[in-house]
């Protein structure tokens, strides 16, 4: 019955720990289920190996999972429970087992660590040291001995030197109660005020060295001068290396090192001690200049990374001043090194680091906004004067100085040639964005620029003025390429194949080795570190530009629309000519022309009809009548093709202009060509022998001539060849200012040899003067024409001719009264010479007067443009001065 009891208390106990908050019903309930359980079941004991085989297999398993730390747990305890173990252990561990829930998720490894006990001992106290040796000096061994005679009289006893009042010990720990001891000791307690008197002797924190001389030769009593060895002078001449104080040498007013006195060596003269020392000082002076300028609290990278490369290097003649001073003071050397020898193991050290001083004088003479490159400078300019007069160590010394401050330099050139950013700092670098809105199409030119000094030079280090141009481009042209929505545009690079700007993958990759002249050397590796970003994004933004912003069908577009390229023109001219020839209607109206433009070029694939627009300025009612008798009339007529933007920043605005003025003067040429191909001569006046048949065909020919070669030499001799030239060298230009230059370039040739330029201005307007002669011609075959009529419609009354002739009577009046108005036109004849004609009664006067000014005129440009073929090397002058004379000839 007691073993009943005992376990329906345990599984009462049992459910309450495994159940939350249960009620008494459910307590009552899983208790008589379990005690029914365990009263029915006859189980045997557990099988132990089982246990044990189950455990090796958890442990193998959980190392086959890769979690040692977990194995390594079980296997410790098992091991500990091996030792200590109990006829239940197999069954503790069957219901561990069985209670276990993923051990390996739920596990935490520091919870498993085995505890440490700390054993935490007693401190160690008086009444404990008291304990084990009493301090009852029963042998004496504390008294102080009299070394006198003895003197057996004398019963008194030596006072001690020093004996203390008693000392009460804290409270031990161990017994409970205090302890007095009686302590006598030779040495003086330390107080603050005798340690301060030890801190303020020391001469290395006296303010006023003066007030300490350690070697003067006599002290107010008049006593020797204090003498050195020479091992004590050098460990002060060490000290001044290292920028600590010392007693034979201090500062003046300006804070230079001087010789204080140099009389302390016995086995030297003054004179010879003190040139040794000066030159101590000397390089002290220069060492002290270099940790002043170390300590600077500078904001710029490139400074902070020369104040970092100069510490390293501070730091390896201070290891080595170190090691001298450990030599002097080791017990093991007999001797230390005498000044001379220190001064020339100092020189040799210290020699290459003393460089730089020289550097740090010429930047604190640089103004401040100037100072970050001219780091560099200097130090490009060093190594160079070190390859220079062979000192192979000093040229490595100052090259890898160099090479580890132009990677701070190279950090924001890297970012702008990558990502096209600029830092915060860009004045750093010689990049300059422009913060106000710029227009997409002068992007390229307007947003981003080289900032320039004083001089209108760059500023930039010198060394990098020859690259400085691609650097520059790269960074546009991701920018642009990030403009146009090209974000991934593969320009990532992978940072291993970049090319190293390092002293050992610049200077000593060539076989020359130091007989390479450094600034080559940097040239080439700097060519080829830019190039490698260059080239790139120069390839991506050309692609871009061609396939999907059209660069050659917007220049495609440009020749057909201005330069006559293609038989359209023809036709859309055809019909202006004819609108000018009614002059009823305006024939210039912007809406009309657009619409008749755009019809013309729809089925051209690389004209973008929308962009295509026809500006005219409103005619009044004069300047319709007169639009008949000049050819100026067509300069109001203005075509305007917008590009877009991208193809813009290439094709300049300012470039249209060009291209509007070759259009003008097409069109003249085509109108004149017009006007004489329109009217064909009648067969009746063939048949005449009268003299104005004779002047007509000898004018008519030679303005046919004049007409036809003007048009082939532009179209074919300058537009066609120079476009060709223009596409090529635009296809081989390096970057997208290369394609810039491409096109002003062409620009500029065709404005040239068209005679658009303000040299030319007197051949082009003789040669609108031979022009509007077409324009008179054409008056006057319209002339002639109506008085043969009007013979044949008197000889022949019901022929068809006379009522043409009086259909044509007022047309010809108009055209009269043209011909009698042109000497009163005085703007007309300010502007050309010889262009008026007299006014006659007759048709062959008229014709002779324009065979005169026709002579007149072509004589003049014939030789303008012959000079102009003597000066210019160009063949197509020469060939137009040929053709020219060969029509005056015919």
């Amino acid at each position: 019955m007691a073993h009943n009891a005992e376990t329906s208390l345990l599984v009462d106990r049992l459910i309450k720990a495994l159940t939350k908050n249960p009620s008494e019903a459910d307590v009552e309930r899983c208790k008589r289920s379990a005690l029914r359980t365990l009263a029915n079941s006859h189980s045997s004991r557990i099988n132990q190996f089982e246990i044990t085989a189950r455990l090796e297999g958890l442990e193998e398993k959980w190392r086959i999972l890769n979690n040692d730390p977990l194995a390594e747990a079980l296997h410790l305890r098992r091991a500990e429970l091996s030792i200590s173990s109990n006829r239940w252990s197999p069954e503790v561990l069957s219901l561990l087992l069985q209670l276990s829930d993923r051990p390996v998720d739920h596990s935490i490894i520091l919870d498993l660590a085995p505890l440490k006990l700390e054993l935490l001992s007693a401190p160690l106290t008086w009444a404990d040291i008291v304990a084990e040796d009493p301090l009852d000096d029963r042998d004496g061994i504390w008294k102080n001995v009299d070394f006198a005679a003895n003197n057996s009289d004398d019963d008194e006893q030596t006072e001690p030197l020093h004996s203390d009042e008693s000392v009460t010990l804290p409270e031990s720990s161990v017994f409970g109660q205090a302890v007095e001891a009686y302590i006598e000791t030779p040495i003086e307690p330390a107080t603050i005020t005798s340690l301060r008197g030890i801190q303020n002797a020391q001469f290395c924190n006296l303010r006023d060295v003066d007030k300490f001389n350690l070697i003067s030769k006599e002290t107010e009593k008049g006593s020797p001068r204090t003498n050195l060895t020479e091992l004590q002078a050098g460990r002060d001449v060490i000290f001044l290396l290292l920028g600590l104080p010392t007693s034979i040498f201090s500062q003046d007013d300006e804070g230079q090192i001087i010789v204080s006195k140099a009389d302390f060596l016995e086995h030297a003269s003054q004179e010879s001690l003190t040139s040794l020392l000066q030159r101590f000082a000397v390089t002290a002076n220069k060492l002290l200049s270099i940790r002043q300028w170390v300590r600077k609290d500078e904001k710029i990278p490139l400074e902070q990374t020369f104040q970092a490369a100069l510490a390293s290097r501070l730091e390896i003649i201070d290891r080595a001043l170190s090691a001298i001073q450990i030599k002097i003071l080791s017990r093991d050397v007999k001797s230390g090194p005498s000044l001379l020898e220190l001064y020339d193991e100092t020189s040799n050290m210290s020699r290459l680091l003393l460089q730089v001083h020289d550097i740090l004088l010429e930047l604190d003479v640089s103004s401040k906004f100037k100072r970050p490159f001219r780091i560099l400078e200097c130090l490009f300019d060093r190594t160079c004067v070190n390859q220079g007069i062979g000192d192979a160590e000093g040229y490595e010394y100052m090259a890898n100085l160099f090479f580890d401050c132009f990677q701070t330099y190279l950090k924001p050139i890297r970012l702008w040639m990558e990502k096209g950013q600029l830092t915060g700092r860009d004045g750093v670098i010689f990049i300059k964005h422009d913060d106000e809105d710029v227009d997409l199409n002068s992007v390229w030119s307007n947003q981003h620029h080289l900032i320039e000094d004083s001089n209108s030079g760059l500023y930039a280090p010198k060394f990098l003025h020859v690259a400085a141009k691609k650097i520059f481009n790269t960074g546009k042209s991701v920018d642009f390429l990030r403009r146009l929505g090209c974000e991934d545009h593969g320009l990532r690079r992978d940072p291993g194949k970049e090319v190293a700007m390092t002293y050992r993958s610049v200077c000593l990759s060539s076989d020359l080795g130091l007989f390479s002249p450094f600034a080559e050397l940097f040239d080439m590796a700097l060519e080829k570190w830019v190039a490698s970003k260059h080239q790139a994004s120069l390839s991506e933004l050309r692609g871009q530009l061609e396939s999907r912003c059209g660069l050659h069908s917007s220049l495609d577009a440009l020749e057909y629309i201005y330069f006559a390229k293609g038989a359209l023109n023809i036709n859309v001219n055809s019909r202006i000519f004819e609108k000018i020839d009614r002059g009823n209607n305006p024939w210039n109206d912007a809406f009309i022309m657009t619409g008749l433009f755009q019809s013309a070029f729809n089925s051209i694939p690389c004209i973008d009809i929308d962009r295509l627009e026809i500006c005219a300025s409103p005619a009044t009612q004069q300047g319709l009548s007169g639009a008949r008798r000049s050819m100026d009339v067509l300069e109001d007529l203005r075509v305007s093709y917008t590009l877009p933007w991208p193809v813009a920043n290439v094709i300049r605005t300012d470039s249209i202009g060009l291209y509007q003025r070759v259009f003008v003067f097409l069109t003249q040429l085509q109108r004149a060509k017009y006007l004489l191909q329109r009217q064909k001569i009648a067969k009746s006046v063939q048949a005449t022998e009268k003299k104005p048949l004779l002047q007509l065909y000898n004018l008519r020919h030679r303005l046919l001539w004049l007409t036809n070669t003007m048009l082939t030499y532009i179209t074919d001799m300058v537009l066609s060849v120079a476009t060709a030239d223009m596409r090529i060298a635009m296809d081989q230009a390096e970057d997208v200012d290369g394609m810039i230059a491409v096109h002003q370039a062409y620009i500029t040739k065709v404005e040239d040899q068209c005679l658009l330029l303000k040299k030319h201005k007197s051949i082009r307007q003789a040669i609108i003067s031979l022009l509007d002669l077409t324009i008179l011609f054409s008056d006057v075959q319209a002339s002639s024409a109506r008085q043969i009529s009007s013979d044949s419609a008197s000889t022949f009354p019901d022929t068809k001719a006379n009522q043409k002739h009086a259909a044509n009577s007022k047309q010809y009046k108009v055209a009269k009264a043209a011909l009698d108005d042109e000497d009163s036109d005085s703007e007309y004849d300010d502007s050309r010479p010889n262009s008026t004609l007299d006014s006659e009664p007759t048709d062959a006067r008229r014709l002779q007067q324009m065979l005169d000014t026709f002579r007149n005129l072509h004589n003049f440009v014939t030789a303008a443009v012959r000079g102009i073929s003597k000066a210019d090397s160009a063949p197509s002058w020469e060939m137009l001065a040929n053709n020219l004379a060969m029509g005056l000839d015919k």
